[in-house]
């Protein structure tokens, strides 16, 4: 059930208008991610998100969930197109640059999508197994590659996992932790947008919002996995589970699993920027949920 809204004479403290106070891309699917001031929304997601992702030589992709220490590796910007990477544990960086990428593209799988990829080059295939321990690629996620979300098939989406948004929120995670036995951060859900203002578990009944000019529609609630259970400065494993732990006594959804934030589409693009409004235009039925923490 959509619960509209007439917001034709709201004005920020009058009516629901929160702000956008953090905005973030991930280059690499599963590498840390790199905080911006403002972002091109596009329809496939923010601008240069997860382009790349390390596959196994018969294409099937790669995440930190089985190779934590990826959640290590940085990437800062150095030019169009150009990426250094880094990592703890290796002794030299490496360059991205698309304009020395092979012209050959392969078959990967991403969960049960098969996209084509595009090789990149030989030295990003060394570094990355030498990182890893076992032979892996790199691809890149051209203008050849095609890709669209499950729930909306006119909907393009790059190497993120199931849809081009995540998007948490402040007071949610304040509730988490309210209970959680260790201190968990943001950067655990790896969101792309994350807005203060708000009620905890307030984003669950926004059906469509607006960030400065850009529309977004609230698909579904995201399932999370033990990938957050991996500290985002050590990469180890946080202990007794956290915080699938805490957030299974009361963000189980039946059927589906135990969620935090939500997954977005654009419904046009633009740019956004830090600090902008956040305006909830339209609301839905929220899912039910028992709380089971004592």
């Amino acid at each position: 059930m959509s619960l509209k809204k007439n917001h034709a004479s709201c004005k920020k403290g009058s009516c629901n208008v929160y702000t956008l106070s953090e905005l973030a891309i991930y280059p690499i699917k599963s590498i840390q991610g790199i905080p911006l001031q403002r972002s091109q929304v596009g329809y496939a997601g923010l601008t240069d998100d997860r382009r790349y992702m390390l596959v196994k030589p018969d294409g099937l992709f790669i995440t930190g969930r089985e190779h934590p220490k990826l959640t290590l590796v940085t990437a800062k910007s150095i030019g169009k197109s150009q990426w250094q990477l880094a990592h703890p544990s290796m002794s030299n960086n490496l360059i991205l640059d698309t304009a020395q990428f092979n012209e050959d593209h392969q078959d990967v799988v991403v969960w049960e999508s098969t996209v084509k990829g595009q090789r990149t080059h030989q030295e990003a295939d060394v570094w990355f197994s030498h990182l890893l321990g076992e032979p892996v690629q790199l691809v890149y996620f051209s203008d050849e590659s095609e890709r669209y979300t499950s729930r909306r098939p006119d909907t393009p989406i790059t190497f993120a996992d199931g849809y081009p948004y995540l998007l948490t929120t402040h007071a949610s995670l304040a509730e988490l932790n309210r209970t959680c036995p260790q201190v968990i951060q943001m950067a655990q859900f790896r969101p792309n947008l994350v807005i203060q203002g708000n009620q905890a578990f307030a984003e669950d009944s926004w059906k469509r919002i607006r960030i400065g000019n850009v529309e977004f529609e609230n698909v579904k609630p995201c399932v999370r996995c033990i990938f957050t259970t991996l500290h985002p400065q050590t990469a180890e494993r946080i202990p007794k589970g956290e915080p699938l732990k805490t957030l299974g006594k009361f963000r189980l959804l039946d059927n589906k699993g135990i969620t935090f934030g939500v997954n977005l589409i654009a419904l046009n693009t633009g740019i956004i920027n830090i600090g902008d409004d956040v305006e909830v235009l339209e609301y839905q039925q929220a899912d039910a949920y028992v709380d089971r923490r004592k």
